[in-house]
């Protein structure tokens, strides 16, 4: 059976926020319309029977939001468009659990930010719908935007409730998570309203073991600066430590341009736990992807990476191979692009092009104790990044790693290796993780692979 061991680990080592617990400012994509309509097409889908999925061509009962039909399925409404109060906005059934004032349209008159909830079904927790209205003038309001993507529902938090009280002040407000058990993250966004339209222009991310911050990420984008400091999540080294504030790696990263708050609801990362239909109207496979259409693995059956706007990447398994596939929301459409023999340990998208990494892996030939040789399975050696187009096309290495000590490699007693990384500004910054007494080692490079630089260790 193929490793999956980077997976778990880089969900504990990349930051605890992202272990403890998505995508979508238009509810329309996640959550189907407050309308009961059914809709029957002669079409081709993919449907789940046994915990199996088979790819049909029928006629498919393709859109169902009656909340009634489906007990692990509530509603969120479309909010009224007018009124003169705050409590105007809520539906029936909906209540307001917090709420700011503050005058984003600068007119004088008092303007409101507020969450909803309704009550949750069984096991299934409300959606929170952010919700913001605008004065027109005294006593008339009028909705400037709702968002069901954003705000945490009450069981996608670990232990805790994740929710924290909004905050307010001039033409931003700030939205708040605190979540975990033992592992606990800070999670802080502003969004602030400017050329008639809310964008997400700071966020504060911390992670932390019983009070240990072992990860600060502070994002910028007026200054379009990110700042990021990391310390050893290891045990040992956390206890040794524990009176000291410093960070063993330090490092800016330049930010791209601001996402709109609606851009960013799209790219929230519990998107595929508040998709409700995945609908597929064609499969198609890249260059060297020999699959069946019933082989296809969905998004909420697989690892997603990276969501947007416009789709959503991920990584599924099938006959000891990784498959790289995209699902685009507009047109229902589904891609598989790549296929590797190795591990796939993290796929991003970035101006177009597809980055992702991978586990070298070789068997490893070895002479035990008796002087015999003998051959290891596949054991993991080192770690690649790779370059593509969306089309699959055009793929290169820009960057790779060995594992420095050959010996250990012949004496197999490598407990883990992978490589993450993040882009901004057309350029790549990397971690490389290493098992054993080794330090996990962080680099810079360019996106075309260019001006390689080690930014430090921990």
């Amino acid at each position: 059976m193929k490793k999956r061991k980077f997976i778990a680990l880089a969900i504990i080592i990349e930051g605890c926020i992202a272990s403890l617990a998505g995508c979508g400012s238009n509810s329309a994509l996640y959550m189907t319309d407050a309308e009961n309509v059914h809709e029957q097409a002669e079409m081709e889908t993919i449907v789940e029977t046994d915990n199996e999925i088979e790819l049909k061509t029928e006629t498919e009962l393709i859109v169902s939001d009656n909340a009634e039909e489906d007990e692990d399925y509530i509603n969120v409404p479309k909010l009224p468009e007018q009124g003169s109060k705050l409590d105007d906005f809520v539906p029936e059934d909906w209540e307001i659990i917090d709420s700011v004032e503050l005058d984003f349209n600068e007119d004088g008159i008092t303007d409101y930010v507020g969450v909803i909830e309704t009550e949750s079904v069984g096991i299934v927790a409300s959606p929170r719908i952010l919700f913001a209205i605008a004065s027109e003038k005294a006593d008339s309001y009028r909705l400037d935007f709702q968002d069901a993507n954003l705000i945490r529902r009450s069981n996608e938090g670990g232990s805790l409730d994740p929710y924290e009280p909004l905050t307010a002040e001039g033409t931003s407000f700030t939205t708040r998570t605190y979540s975990g058990s033992a592992w606990r993250g800070w999670e802080d966004t502003t969004y602030t309203f400017h050329n008639n339209d809310w964008w997400r222009t700071a966020s504060v991310d911390t992670c932390e073991y019983m009070g240990y911050m072992v990860s600060y990420h502070k994002d910028d984008w007026e200054s379009g600066i990110g700042i990021r400091k990391e310390r050893s999540r290891n045990f040992k080294d956390m206890e040794e430590n524990r009176d000291s504030e410093e960070f063993d790696v330090e490092y800016e990263i330049l930010l791209d341009d601001p996402l709109t708050l609606e851009q960013a609801g799209m790219r929230e990362w519990l998107t595929k736990e508040r998709i409700t239909d995945w609908e597929v109207k064609s499969i198609s496979f890249g260059e060297g992807v020999e699959l069946s259409e019933d082989m296809v693995r969905l998004p909420d059956y697989s690892y997603v990476y990276d969501c947007n706007e416009d789709c959503i990447l991920y990584t599924f398994s099938k006959d000891e191979f990784d498959y790289i596939a995209m699902y685009r929301w507009k047109d229902k459409t589904l891609s598989v692009l790549a296929k590797e023999d190795e591990p796939i340990t993290k796929v991003g998208l970035y101006k177009g092009k597809i980055y992702y990494s991978v586990e070298i892996e070789q068997n490893i030939a070895q002479t035990t104790s008796d002087g015999n040789n003998n051959t290891t399975d596949k054991t993991t050696v080192g770690v690649r990044l790779y370059r593509m187009e969306l089309n699959a096309t055009g793929k290169e290495t820009i960057f790779e790693y060995r594992y420095p000590n050959e010996q250990e490699i012949k004496e197999n007693k490598i407990p883990y290796m992978g490589l993450s990384f993040e882009i901004g500004r057309d350029e790549i910054v990397m971690e490389i993780f290493m098992g054993g007494d080794y330090s996990n080692l962080f680099y810079r490079i360019n996106t075309d692979g260019s001006g390689l630089e080690e930014i430090g260790q921990m």
